[in-house]
């Protein structure tokens, strides 16, 4: 049994991925197969799961950066006394951690759960005094 993809296909005895090319061994044999009246299962696409693991591994590459400048800005405000803006900086980075968590069931592809999570970056940003807000440039735009 096989399982068609768009670049590939997955042969489900062993699970390997054979390139859709004429010069491939493996795929002149699903050929041959599926002329002898095999049916492939078709590829329907990522599930929704899959979409949401893979918007939230995303949000996590993206946070990373902004974190460490958020700490970074943090050490100077610890050093300098100023621990009310350490406070909201560790509040900032505390959403940032949490915004994995932001609901994404009723997003029916993965560019609705990005701009979901974009409007969480733009509110989490708003919340803070405009040059800490800097550190999350690039998650905004």
């Amino acid at each position: 049994m096989y399982t068609v993809y768009p670049t590939s296909v997955l042969r489900h005895l062993d699970g390997a991925s054979i390139p859709i090319s004429d010069d491939n061994a493996d795929y002149a044999a699903f050929k041959a197969w599926r002329e002898d009246g095999g049916v492939p299962d078709e590829y329907a696409g990522p599930s929704h799961a899959e979409l949401v693991d893979a918007a939230k591994a995303a949000t996590r590459i993206q946070r990373q950066p902004i974190i460490s400048v958020l700490s970074d800005l943090q050490v100077s405000a610890i050093a300098l006394g100023q621990d009310a803006r350490a406070q909201v900086i560790e509040t900032a980075k505390q959403g940032l951690r949490d915004i994995t968590d932001t609901d994404l069931s009723d997003c029916m592809s993965f560019e609705d759960m990005r701009q979901k999570i974009k409007a969480r970056y733009i509110e989490l940003a708003t919340a803070l005094p405009a040059d800490v807000r800097k550190a999350f440039s690039e998650a905004i735009n």
